[in-house]
């Protein structure tokens, strides 16, 4: 086996991580050192101030887990064999799978797809309504990085990697067998992930048993990664834990707030041609070395300028909130948990009424309709499926929730070598609970400093509407 002790790294949350010589340069290419300056959590530690951690302390902690899942397969079913190859590749897809995400991440993502789908580049090269061109998602620009960043190609090509097999990794190819620990529901990247945030945020809700887990993991007779049927309580408890931390800090309120303004600003410098994100703009960056610098620090510095060159009182209004730290404020929320196929409708028909009112509200508080943000989430799960998708499903399919399933938590039956989705256990709590949703409403206002005595009576008109 590959060995990992090439060089250690001191890490606040595993303590020591071992890598091997390989990873080591890896991590030492331009590429992989920009995530130094990609933080995980977006603008969530302008909430809470310790969550600065960035995705490169993350990723090196994704391939340290690897390694440890791969390592207790080993040690608890003797059946299991894995080439040294393979080893390393596993866990060089770890310390890459976030390779590709933009500065902001998540925020600057969704920005991208809703500006160029409204503003796309058509045929002949000119900006309008009629777009033709999609922005690629992270995953797409990660794959674009290992085939075309010249130092990271030249590391990975010396060790014997290929870009293809990486892919394949991502992309959860059949040929890729353990695939589901680098992406799933139960894998290295959200043991890391929970782990980190819990440390650096201060809260309890990414407390998971780390150790217990490792220690249950195995393989049934499919090859496919599971848990012990002992463990239930403790997938049952990975997978609350996981919902606590999205609701507690991705969601939090003030957390939204910053994201709403932050994608509106990102937009803007697209359409000041401030900054260029399509997809063959992305591939030349890769190419001509720009991504390397592509980071958080160079989008705050593009709003910096942006804020300096703006004659646009709104405009500046949403720049001062992010540079500024002034959240927009939460004026109305609507939360209810609904059966997971029920809930639809009602939700819409409350967004439809607040988004219907906006424009009135906005004439009779005198502040513009654009400083107004509907922050819709048409059922938040707690797993990606319910109890009651079908196990036939698990053949190759290309509906969604079929492929959600294949990802899930597998629990392997005692005395078997068979396995079973968690969410059709009857003793797993998460049965019951994979069958509801959350169905969330706000809405926010951005308010100029000669408006901001009004947000009493804003939410006043607001909650009128109903009782929630």
């Amino acid at each position: 086996m590959s060995s990992t002790e090439f060089k250690r790294i001191a890490d606040a949350v595993h303590g020591t991580i071992g890598l091997s010589d390989l990873e080591v340069q890896v991590m030492n290419t331009q590429v992989f050192q920009r995530l130094r300056n990609v933080k995980q959590l977006g603008l969530a530690d302008y909430v809470f101030p310790g969550a600065t951690y960035s995705r490169l302390s993350h990723s090196l902690g994704a391939c340290h887990i690897t390694g440890r899942i791969l390592d207790a397969l080993r040690r608890h079913d003797p059946a299991f064999n894995i080439s040294d190859q393979d080893y390393q590749l596993y866990r060089i897809a770890a310390l890459l799978h976030d390779i590709g995400h933009y500065p902001f991440s998540h925020a600057m993502e969704e920005a991208l797809k809703a500006y160029y789908k409204r503003f796309g580049k058509a045929a002949d090269g000119n900006m309008g309504a009629a777009a033709t061109e999609k922005p690629l998602n992270h995953e797409k620009v990660g794959g674009e990085i290992v085939r075309r960043d010249a130092e990271l190609g030249e590391v990975l090509s010396t060790g014997g990697i290929k870009p293809e097999n990486l892919e394949k990794v991502f992309e959860h190819d059949d040929s890729s067998r353990l695939a589901n620990i680098i992406s799933s529901d139960l894998d290295a990247d959200r043991m890391d992930y929970l782990l980190r945030t819990a440390r650096h945020t201060g809260l309890p809700y990414g407390s998971i048993d780390l150790e217990y887990i490792l220690s249950q993991l195995r393989l049934d007779k499919n090859g496919r990664l599971c848990i012990r049927s002992k463990a239930v309580r403790t997938a049952d408890h990975f997978l609350l834990s996981r919902y606590f931390d999205y609701q507690q800090i991705s969601f939090h309120k003030t957390v939204a707030a910053f994201e709403f303004v932050l994608k509106d600003v990102i937009s803007a410098l697209l359409k000041a041609n401030s900054i260029h994100c399509g997809a063959d703009d992305i591939r030349k960056m890769i190419e001509n070395g720009a991504w390397r610098q592509f980071d958080d620090t160079h989008i705050i510095q593009k709003i910096i300028d942006l804020d300096n060159s703006t004659a646009d009182d709104l405009l500046r209004l949403k720049t001062r909130s992010i540079l500024k730290r002034k959240a927009p404020k939460l004026i109305y929320r609507s939360e209810k948990f609904i059966q997971r196929d029920s809930g639809s409708e009602e939700h819409l028909l409350r967004k439809g009424v607040v988004e219907g009112k906006i424009p009135s509200w906005a004439e009779k508080f005198n502040i513009d309709p654009t400083l107004w943000y509907v922050w819709d989430k048409p059922g938040i799960p707690i797993t990606k499926v319910g109890s009651t998708v079908p196990i036939a499903s698990l053949v190759e399919s290309d509906n969604e929730e079929d492929s959600a399933l294949a990802e899930s938590i597998f629990v392997l039956e005692e005395d078997s070598e068979t396995s079973k989705p968690i969410v059709g256990l009857n003793y797993s709590l998460l049965k019951p609970l994979s069958d509801i949703k959350l169905y969330a409403l706000r809405v926010y206002v951005v308010l100029p400093p000669d408006r901001e005595s009004l947000v009493q009576d804003i939410k006043k008109e607001i909650q009128s509407i109903w009782t929630v």
